[in-house]
């Protein structure tokens, strides 16, 4: 071997295995993935609720577009309606309906304020009954004093602060109906979905349908009924009857007594009035938990507490308006949260079902 000769050594590398992740027991994975989900429901809960001027219209008009969307799938498949012709007449009916709904609860709101003194002496006779029955208890009431209230009452302020709110419900009906209009516009509207979107629709859709037909049976029930009896302003409390069914439970409740003092002033304390009570308990207990099961079916399969806690969540984030969506958002929520492995468990406690 010469002085200039090197000699050649082959080197080989051998690929070094990563050292092992570190391992985390199942339950300290559990508590910072429920930890984590709890500091993203509170971030996300404070959003919403500075953004709740734009996200409430919108959120209700996301949830119309469920119940608007067949009608445009039907005119363009059935009928072979263009799609901005589909949309246009679909809006066009949305549009009429709400316009006719707002005249009848204009017309009921001034025949209330047109009665106001009707009832007024009404109220001084059941006034002046009242202070009799307290008598034979010793209890000392001054009718005087009493109906002099009632003479104060700041009736006209009370519409005027009624005709404030109109006006900004107005405003936020043109901003749902542009939402909506935009949201079925898309070239997609009324066709089949498929995966997550197809689950959520089927049961968003069959959700709001079930509940506006029931809502339409029940408050023709009680407006048939609350008209056989003379009620006055029967197709309003009709009317409220049907706006209030889409709150589960709650809604129902305040539907049945809102006509009480009407009723009592009309009747006092005679069969009228207790048919006014019980007559509307009896249709929404059938409607509830008869008729809507059976075509609902297993439904949203939320569990009773959870549709409760959800009213008081959405409640407080967003006011009546989070009362009337809550059930859906909640639905749509636990249907996500049941396709992760991570978030499974927390679907089945929403069930009502013990995920261990």
């Amino acid at each position: 071997m010469g002085k200039n000769d090197h000699l050649e050594v082959d080197v080989v590398l051998s690929p070094v295995d990563p050292p092992p992740p570190p391992h985390i027991p199942p339950a300290l994975n559990t508590l910072s993935t429920v930890s984590l989900l709890i500091i993203a429901t509170i971030l996300t809960a404070v959003a919403l609720s500075y953004t709740h001027t734009m996200m409430v219209p919108f959120v209700f008009a996301l949830f119309l577009s469920y119940f608007v969307a067949p009608g445009i799938g039907l005119l363009k498949h059935r009928w072979n309606f263009p799609h901005w012709l589909a949309v246009v007449a679909t809006m066009f009916g949305v549009l009429l309906t709400c316009f006719i709904f707002g005249l009848v609860v204009h017309g009921s709101v001034l025949r209330m304020i047109d009665s106001f003194y009707t009832y007024e002496e009404k109220l001084a006779e059941v006034t002046q009954s009242l202070v009799m029955v307290a008598a034979k208890f010793d209890v000392q009431l001054d009718h005087a004093s009493i109906m002099a209230r009632v003479h104060d009452l700041p009736i006209f302020s009370y519409v005027q602060s009624a005709a404030g709110a109109t006006l900004g419900f107005l405003a936020d009906f043109l901003v749902v109906m542009v939402f909506l209009t935009f949201l079925v516009s898309g070239r997609n509207t009324g066709e089949k979905k498929t995966g997550l979107a197809d689950e959520i629709d089927r049961k968003i859709r069959a959700y709001i349908l079930t509940k506006i037909v029931s809502n339409v049976v029940g408050a023709s029930l009680i407006w048939l009924l609350y008209v056989s009896l003379g009620l006055d302003m029967s197709l309003m409390f009709a009317m409220l009857a049907f706006i209030l069914g889409f709150i589960p439970s709650i809604g129902s409740i305040i539907a049945v007594f809102l006509p009480l003092p009407i009723a009592y002033l009309q009747y006092e304390n005679t069969f009228p009035f207790w048919a006014v009570l019980v007559g509307p308990i009896l249709i929404q207990t059938i409607l509830g938990n008869v008729v809507e099961p059976k075509f609902l079916g297993k439904g949203l399969d939320l569990h009773p507490v959870t549709i409760l806690l959800s009213l008081m969540f959405w409640g407080i984030i967003w006011g009546p308006a989070g009362t009337f969506l809550a059930v859906p958002i909640t639905a749509v929520l636990k249907i996500m949260l049941e396709r992760h492995p991570l978030t499974h468990k927390i679907s089945e406690v929403l069930a009502g079902r013990s995920p261990l």
